[in-house]
């Protein structure tokens, strides 16, 4: 057994997971929910960069044990997807909570455990690279990582954002958090796809040290920058007490409150649809951050959400006028949105059903 700098990488990597995962849990100035998530989710990433260290060093030799712990570690890997899709629904929805029907999504690493034991159990011998149903648990793995990286990207859109404006959205902490993450967590299926066609697909097994190796420094990177981010931007994570040091006095709070409501209502301000949040407190002339604090301790949401429900009860006037020609992308646009997507998953969000449906059903109604 002899170590080099990969190995290396991979232990201050799987050191510095647990050591963030640690520091995450034990935060109390942000979500609970949220940290135990994080936390979770940097647990997992640490076991599979141990499970390819193992691999690495080679300790699979002769060792039985190391090839259970080794396909047993590999079966977190069902976790990541819905622990990040969980992770971003907490970060984006500030009502968020873990309801009992959030467990049905660890159904799959369930199943996927019991099957590892079950090969332990039977089988005398065998090779992690060429047990018993790897090709479909592999390839199972990287689609639920595509699911669930889908479902991701839709919750993200019903918050108003394209692709465009998700990649380049620097205003919100949040968003900047959430677009680091989702960006590691594909570069992360990217060198596990590797592997999988490098050995399951051409059975090329040259290939597998190279894409656990790519996994590995990947995986180091992508620590790295999540204590970047903790040491440069701490306020990411303590959005509960995000305003406990502001001064804003009460009266205050409400006078920028009934003056943001006359500005979105007479001016109707949120029809542009690259409107920001300094656009607001330019036009009221108070500072970004009070108009932040009324927004969410007064209407209870964040930014995103304030502004999409003035756009959404537009919308719903543009499709209940009589005589309306149109289509779902003008009344988009003419609302205040940027593209059609992202109107339609707003839509769905705050009322329910899509704006086909809901234009259908005032037609019926009004020819009722």
């Amino acid at each position: 057994m002899t170590f080099n700098t990969l190995h290396i990488v991979s232990i201050i990597a799987i050191f510095q997971s647990v050591l963030m995962a640690l520091f995450f849990l034990l935060n109390k100035k942000s979500p609970r929910t949220s940290n135990i998530l994080l936390s979770s989710l940097l647990i997992v990433f640490s076991m599979l960069v141990s499970s390819s260290l193992i691999v690495n060093l080679n300790l699979l030799g002769k060792s039985h044990t190391y090839r259970q712990l080794v396909l047993l570690l590999g079966q977190t890997a069902f976790l990541v997807g819905p622990l990040l899709f969980l992770y971003i629904r907490s970060l984006l929805n500030m009502n968020f909570s873990f309801k009992k029907y959030d467990w049905l999504h660890f159904i799959p690493f369930v199943i996927a455990v019991i099957y590892s034991v079950g090969i332990i159990q039977t089988a005398s011998k065998f090779s992690i690279w060429t047990y018993p149903g790897r090709l479909f648990i592999t390839a199972a793995i990287l689609s639920q990582n595509i699911i669930y990286l889908i479902a991701s990207w839709k919750y993200i859109q019903s918050y108003g954002l394209t692709f465009k404006s998700f990649l380049s959205y620097i205003d919100n902490s949040r968003l900047s958090w959430v677009r680091y993450f989702t960006v590691g967590y594909i570069l992360l299926w990217v060198a596990q796809l590797q592997a999988f066609f490098g050995w399951d697909i051409l059975g090329h097994p040259s290939w597998c040290p190279y894409g656990l190796s790519l996994y590995s420094v990947t995986a180091f990177v992508f620590f790295n920058g999540i204590l970047f981010i903790a040491l440069r931007k701490p306020e990411t994570f303590y959005r509960v007490q995000k305003y406990q040091s502001s001064i804003l006095k009460q009266s205050d709070k409400e006078q920028y409150r009934e003056k943001l409501i006359v500005l979105m209502g007479g001016e109707k301000i949120f029809l542009n649809p690259s409107m920001t949040l300094s656009d607001i407190a330019q036009k009221l002339d108070i500072a970004p951050c009070y108009i932040s604090q009324v927004i969410n301790e007064s209407f209870q949401q964040n930014f995103r959400d304030f502004i999409n429900k003035y756009r959404i009860e537009e919308s719903k006037r543009l499709l209940t006028q009589p005589n309306q020609h149109l289509n779902i992308l003008g009344i988009a646009l003419d609302a205040g949105f940027n593209s059609k997507s992202a109107f339609n998953s707003a839509f769905k969000k705050h009322t329910g059903i899509t704006p086909k449906e809901f234009k259908k059903k005032v037609s019926t109604v009004s020819s009722s």
